[in-house]
């Protein structure tokens, strides 16, 4: 009798957590469709800075990147590789050069598989934004983004540095995508239980940097 009760009892915990754990998915579904069109209407806004100043030509470009952009970004895979998510960043970074000016680069350490290492799909693009409009966007030829991926023992670090004049990174930026992005890492925990994405972020009137470590990912 008890031990029946216990297998009830233990069965009735897995059957909780495994609802829980759907649960969380919706939920993770639901911030991605609310991340979507946040990031398509910013895009949709460039195109027409640019046609407003006349700008025909890079309006075309822009045109171009966007369209190979919203294809990717409407993908509803949840996990994309990291050579996927660098696609995905350049088209991004590479529109919003031509409106602005600055310098990026992207790099991984050589260590790193990256066509077969994969993450959250659009898990930097809100920070990379961020760093576009709010940290370099005001600097010209003189801003820069630095994305890395690199590997600390078996925990992957993703980083975005920019050289722009900084954010409270205290304050909730809802407007952003920032407070979304935080809401998904946080469902995210719920579900890779035992793999934490662990949020830091730093910045000063120099800049700002942004790290995204996945424990235990490799």
């Amino acid at each position: 009798m008890i031990l029946n009760n216990r297998k009830k009892k233990a069965a009735k915990i897995l059957a909780q957590k495994s609802q829980e754990k759907e649960i969380a998915k919706l939920r993770l579904e639901s911030v991605r469709s609310q991340l979507n069109p946040h990031f398509l209407f910013n895009a949709l806004a460039g195109i027409q800075n640019l046609m407003n100043k006349n700008d025909t030509d890079n309006a075309n470009r822009y045109l171009i990147k966007f369209a190979r952009l919203t294809r990717n970004v409407l993908d509803h895979k949840e996990l994309i590789s990291l050579t996927s998510e660098k696609t995905l960043l350049d088209d991004y970074l590479q529109m919003e050069q031509l409106r602005f000016g600055f310098q990026y680069q992207i790099t991984a350490s050589p260590d790193l598989d990256v066509e077969n290492i994969e993450i959250p799909a659009m898990l930097l693009q809100p920070f990379v934004e961020n760093a576009v409009k709010h940290g370099i966007a005001e600097k010209g030829n003189d801003g820069k983004i630095e994305i890395g991926f690199t590997a600390q023992l078996t925990d992957l670090i993703l980083s975005i540095k920019d050289n722009g004049s900084g954010f409270d990174v205290a304050q909730n930026y809802e407007g952003l995508g920032l407070a979304l992005t935080k809401n998904r890492i946080s469902l995210l925990n719920s579900i890779y239980k035992e793999n934490q994405f662990l949020l830091d972020m730093k910045a000063d009137a120099n800049g700002a940097v942004i790290k995204i470590k996945l424990s235990q990912w490799l």
